[in-house]
């Protein structure tokens, strides 16, 4: 019995990644849109200081993280640095975007996002 349960760990490693990057993904869109839709402002403002906190305090996302660590058990030979955009980006394209890059445009992009919203919001 012991046997099998250790034989589904890494599988369950791969399906708690599998959907941590669907959450993250969902967390990706929100950032990008979230603007859009006016009814889910509070949510889209959390997510975009949650986000430039996590990229400036800890240096990377922590759903990056906490994604690559259970990917790293299920299959120790993934090589990942903690930046979502950077390693799909090689996974879909076969074309690497540096990491120091990725980590300048989304802090850039992220706090342009809170003060133009900000502004829209209540100073328009």
């Amino acid at each position: 019995m012991q046997k099998s349960v250790h034989s589904a760990s890494p599988i369950l490693y791969r399906l708690s990644a599998d959907l941590i990057f669907i959450f993250h993904f969902t967390v990706v869109m929100i950032i990008l849109f979230g603007w859009v839709v006016p009814a889910i402002w509070p949510l889209y403002m959390f997510t975009l200081v949650v986000s430039l906190v996590s990229d400036v305090v800890f240096g990377y996302c922590l759903l990056s993280k906490w994604e690559f660590v259970l990917r790293k058990k299920f299959n120790p030979s993934i090589d990942y640095h903690y930046d979502f955009t950077t390693y799909y980006t090689y996974r879909l394209t076969n074309r690497t975007i540096r990491d120091s890059f990725m980590k300048i445009a989304a802090i850039t992009f992220i706090s342009l996002s809170i003060l133009i919203s900000i502004v829209f919001r209540f100073l328009v």
